[in-house]
């Protein structure tokens, strides 16, 4: 792990070491290109060629489109816990989209005679990708889907890779009928983003890509974005734990471990005032590495993206977090309040018991968050990614008579004197 020590002088310096980690995806990019265009070229003849090189050799054109009913057989066999556990993720999920959806119409009368309408609209379709590969991620099933669900997306696409043998992972596929999706797909990596964007002869485009993946994918979703909506850019996990002298330095390494076991590239740090928490947090991460099952991924990234902050004092700390813009912010701390006022982080989680690993799968809140410093400029996925606000107005005759007249001056101002005569005639 790296240490520093950081004041008020050094707080930029510091942020842009730790952050420097981060890579770019311009290489990546270069390296999808040919898959990409390949796929907007050739359409299923390439996908399938890509799907069998980089996915699955069993899969073809019969294969795939994954049928409902092996979604629903998929279901029928998962164990009772893990259907509970994804219910009860769903319904939460499903709990916080639709109070986000309510709070998005609004109603006001400007003036006398002009009425403003704010209502969300749904998309056309979404295209959800899953991510594969070295694990199943059932949760980023509901996290993509279930907001869709809630916006009441007409057309979902899901695609997601198989295993080598050409299969959903059971409780991937069992997830996807959960939520009631019918047209699933077994595809991934660049090929599937390129299949979503520009779409093939059996396969229909979809106007914006929403979900996580690793650089390829990423790099895909950077490459169509001037054709198509992505949501965002999301690269490796990020998790900042800012603890004091109130927090359980075990409970620290775990929730650490917990965001290092994703993969090597994980920026994992801790925050601090408090050298003697350092120490404590590092004792207990070389005992509980070990242990863990995914603990080589973990105490490699722990050696390269780790890190470990004492400030001089929480305002010092504040500063250095919201320079970091973290995908994960979790506070353990006697000064709450003073780091509530962090506002570049894609998730805050405050307190003892707000795992960020509970966040990642039961609490309603969405697990795809920004990464890369984006959380400067936005929050995690949420009902407004799947909704567009459509605006509209009303304006009576004796207002447009009076805004007439001002809007034909600020018209001639501009030197638009068709809008200035437009403007104008309301006044007739």
């Amino acid at each position: 792990m790296r240490f520093y020590r950081v004041n008020a002088n050094n707080v930029a310096e510091v942020a842009a070491e730790i952050v420097s980690v981060r890579k770019s995806f311009d290489h990546y990019v270069e390296v999808v290109r040919r898959v990409v265009e390949d796929v907007r070229a050739r359409g299923d003849e390439a996908l399938i060629e890509y799907v069998k090189k980089f996915d699955s050799p069993a899969i073809d054109m019969e294969r795939l489109r994954v049928p409902v009913e092996k979604l629903a057989d998929a279901y029928a066999r998962l164990d009772d816990a893990t259907k509970k556990a994804l219910k009860k993720s769903s319904e939460n999920i499903a709990r916080v989209c639709k109070s986000q959806l309510k709070r998005l119409f609004s109603s006001v009368r400007v003036e006398e005679g002009v009425f403003v309408v704010h209502r969300p609209s749904p998309l056309s379709s979404v295209g959800c990708y899953v991510p594969g590969g070295g694990a199943a991620y059932p949760s980023t099933v509901l996290m993509t889907v279930v907001p869709a669900k809630v916006a009441e997306v007409p057309r979902i696409a899901v695609f997601t890779p198989p295993t080598r043998e050409g299969n959903i992972p059971t409780v991937v596929a069992a997830a996807l009928y959960l939520t009631g999706v019918k047209e699933v797909y077994c595809a991934g990596g660049p090929h599937a983003i390129a299949a979503m964007a520009y779409g093939t002869a059996t396969i229909k485009p979809v106007a914006k890509i929403i979900g996580p993946g690793g650089a390829y994918v990423t790099a895909a979703k950077k490459l169509v974005s001037s054709d198509v909506a992505v949501d965002m850019l999301a690269g490796p996990t990020e998790l900042c734990v800012y603890a004091d002298d109130v927090a359980d330095a075990e409970n620290v390494a775990l929730e650490m471990c917990a965001q290092a076991e994703h993969s090597v590239d994980t920026l994992v740090g801790l925050v601090t005032t408090s050298d003697e928490l350092v120490n404590e947090v590092l004792k207990f991460l070389k005992l509980v590495t070990p242990r863990l099952e995914r603990g080589e991924i973990v105490n490699e990234t722990l050696q390269k993206n780790g890190y470990a902050v004492v400030c001089d004092k929480p305002t010092t700390a504040a500063a250095l977090i919201q320079a970091l813009a973290p995908e994960h912010l979790y506070i353990v701390s006697k000064h709450e309040k003073l780091l509530q006022s962090v506002t570049n982080a894609g998730l805050i989680s405050i307190g003892r018991y707000t795992s960020p690993a509970l966040c990642d799968y039961v609490v309603g809140v969405n697990h795809v968050l920004p990464t890369m410093g984006q959380a400067a400029v936005r929050g995690g996925l949420s009902i407004l990614d799947y909704v567009k606000i459509v605006t509209e107005v009303r304006v009576l005759k004796g207002a447009a008579k009076r805004l007439g007249r001002h809007a034909a001056q600020l018209a001639r101002a501009e030197g638009l004197t068709a809008h200035a005569a437009a403007a104008s005639k309301t006044i007739d």
